[in-house]
C-alpha cells in the first residue's frame, strides 16, 4: 500500500516537474524568438540607416537646359561648340550671331564652352570631343543632326538645314546605327498592307537583330517632296513603296507594294557587301548627315 503511494506520488511529482520544464521552455523559447525578432529589427533599421542616400542627377547646364527647351517648342537648335581665346572659334560664333538675326522665328542658338567641365555631358553626347573645334550643329526637334559645320561656315543660307519630319525621322534611325524602313504608302496607294507587313518582318528579322526602324511617309504629303525627290521615288506610283536605306545614308533598295521579306533580304545581303554609297543617297549631303 505504501509503494504504491509512494509510485503514485513519484508519478506526480515526474509529471509536475515534466510540465514545469515545457512551461520554461515555452518561456524561454518565446523570450528567444522576441529577443531574434527585435534584434532583427535593429540589424534591419540600421542596415537601412547605414545606406546611402543615392545622389540626385546631375543638374543640366544651362546651354543642356535650351537644347531641351527647343525640343519641346518644336524647335531647330544651332549648337556652336567653341573654345575661349581661339579666332577660328570667333569667327564662327560672330557668323552664328548674324544667322540668329534671320532665323530666331524658328530655330534657337546655343554656344558650349568645350572646355567646360559643366559642359562635357553635351559635348560628349554630340561627338564634340572627337570632332574639329569650332563645330555647329543644326539639331532637329525629334534629336537628328541635319547638318555640321566644322572649322569654319562658308555659306549664310541654312535652308537646307531645315527638313522635313520624314527626312528627320530617318536620319535618326541612321544616325542611331540601324536601318530605316521607308514605307511610302497614304490613302491613295494600294498593297499598303502588305508593304508595312514587309516592315514588319523586315523589324522583327532575328538576322538583322533588331536592327532596323519604320517610318512611314506619306507621298501626298508636300512637305516631303524634297525628300522624295532625293530618294528618287515616284510620289505619283498608286502603289505602296518600301525604300531600305543604311548607315550614313545609303539607299539599299526601292521596293514595290509587293515586294517580299526574301528578296529584300537578298537584296540588302547585295547591296551592304559593297559598302560606299553604291545605291544612291538620301542624306542632306552626299553619303550623310
Amino acid at each position: 500500500m505504501r509503494m504504491s503511494k509512494i509510485a503514485y506520488v513519484v508519478i506526480v511529482l515526474v509529471i509536475a516537474l515534466v510540465v514545469v520544464i515545457g512551461l520554461a521552455k515555452m518561456r524561454n523559447g518565446t523570450g528567444d524568438r522576441n529577443e531574434v525578432q527585435a534584434a532583427n529589427t535593429v540589424d534591419t533599421t540600421v542596415a537601412e540607416e547605414s545606406q546611402a542616400k543615392p545622389e540626385p542627377p546631375p543638374k543640366a547646364s544651362p546651354e543642356d537646359a535650351a537644347i531641351s527647351t527647343a525640343a519641346k517648342q518644336n524647335r531647330y537648335v544651332f549648337v556652336t561648340f567653341y573654345r575661349k581665346n581661339d579666332g577660328a572659334s570667333k569667327k564662327m560664333q560672330t557668323a552664328m550671331k548674324t544667322a540668329q538675326g534671320k532665323l530666331s522665328h524658328r530655330a534657337s542658338f546655343v554656344s558650349v564652352d568645350v572646355d567646360d567641365a559643366v559642359q562635357q555631358e553635351v559635348v560628349s553626347r554630340y561627338g564634340a570631343d572627337r570632332s574639329p573645334i569650332p563645330l555647329t550643329l543644326v539639331i532637329a526637334p525629334n534629336g537628328a543632326i541635319t547638318a555640321g559645320f566644322p572649322n569654319e561656315i562658308k555659306k549664310a543660307d541654312f535652308s537646307d538645314a531645315f527638313v522635313s519630319n520624314g527626312m528627320a525621322s530617318v536620319l535618326k534611325v541612321l544616325q542611331g546605327q540601324k536601318l530605316a524602313a521607308v514605307c511610302v504608302q497614304g490613302s491613295r496607294t494600294k498593297n499598303n498592307k502588305k508593304s508595312l507587313a514587309t516592315a514588319e518582318e523586315l523589324k522583327a528579322a532575328p538576322e538583322l537583330g533588331g536592327a532596323v526602324e519604320i517610318v512611314k511617309i506619306d507621298p501626298s504629303d508636300r512637305s516631303e517632296s524634297k525628300f522624295m525627290n532625293e530618294c528618287k521615288v515616284d510620289v505619283h506610283s498608286a502603289d505602296a513603296q518600301l525604300l531600305v536605306l543604311a548607315p550614313p545614308g545609303k539607299l539599299v533598295g526601292k521596293f514595290d507594294g509587293t515586294a517580299t521579306k526574301d528578296t529584300i533580304m537578298t537584296s540588302l545581303k547585295s547591296s551592304l557587301g559593297g559598302g560606299g554609297c553604291g545605291g544612291g543617297s538620301c542624306a542632306p549631303s552626299g553619303c550623310g548627315p
